[in-house]
This record gives C-alpha cells, structure tokens and sequence, in this order.
C-alpha cells in the first residue's frame, strides 16, 4: 500500500512539475513553435521564400497605430482570433500572402507572443533595412 501510495505521489508531482514548466513557457519560445515558421527571419526578404510577412514587418506597422503595450498585445490577440482583412494595418501583405489563417493558439499565450514582439527583441531577416529604406525612404527606427 505504501509504495502504490509513493507511486501516486510521484505522479502527481511529476504532472504539477510538468505544468508548472509549461505555464512558464515565455513569448519567445512560443513565437518559435507557433509563428516562425511563417513570419520568422528564414528566407530574408526573397518574398518567393516566404508564406507571410516577416514579424520585423508586422511589429513596425502595427507598433505606430498601438504604441502603448496593452493595446499593441490586445490588438494582436484579437487579429490572432479572428483575422479581418477589414482590420489589417498590411494590406499589401494581404494581397501578397492572402488573409492569415485562424491559428489554434490560446488567449494567454497569444499575448505572451505579442508582448515578446513589442518588446523588439525578434530577428530581422536579411535585408530587411534595405527593403524597408527603398518601400518608405528611410531607415527602419525600431
């Protein structure tokens, strides 16, 4: 009896670990498992490379209409559940990559991820300054 009570115990600490580790995951490690592939530095700015625009881009489009973090992360939170073409501050990207598809990711960590990206510690692709110098005749001010 002890050691099948020893056994649950054990188990039960193993599960409370596990999602004590998972609650922890930060907005990094979440962009990677659920933007990056799409939005992250891979493929520099060759748009033949590329399915969506990268993060770099979406940050410095949406970070001068939503300057504080609060309605930065809520406003990506809302685009993550239901994208709206009406809604898009990146028409262009639209027309090129078509509307983001629904993403099966939480609340709470959509707003890890968009709070990461405000933050602006995200990659940048390679030549992305001079693609965005020749879109807008200036330097990227991040």
């Amino acid at each position: 009896m002890r050691r099948i009570t020893q056994s649950i115990l054990a188990s039960i600490f193993i599960l409370i670990s596990h999602s004590a580790v998972a609650s922890d995951t930060n907005g990094k490690q979440l962009f990677k498992m659920h933007c990056s592939s799409c939005h992250g530095a891979t493929g520099g700015m060759d748009m033949n490379k590329r399915i969506a625009p990268p993060i770099i881009a979406v940050r410095m489009h949406y970070i001068g209409s939503y300057t504080d973090k609060l309605s930065f992360v809520n406003t990506v939170a809302d685009w993550v559940e239901a994208p709206d073409k009406n809604k898009s501050l990146m028409r262009g990207a639209i027309r090129r990559f078509n509307l983001m598809p629904k993403i099966a990711v939480s609340r709470t960590d959509v707003e890890k991820i968009a709070a990461y990206i405000f933050d602006g510690d995200i990659d940048t692709p390679d030549g992305f300054n001079k693609h965005y110098e020749e879109r807008h005749g200036k330097k990227p001010g991040m």
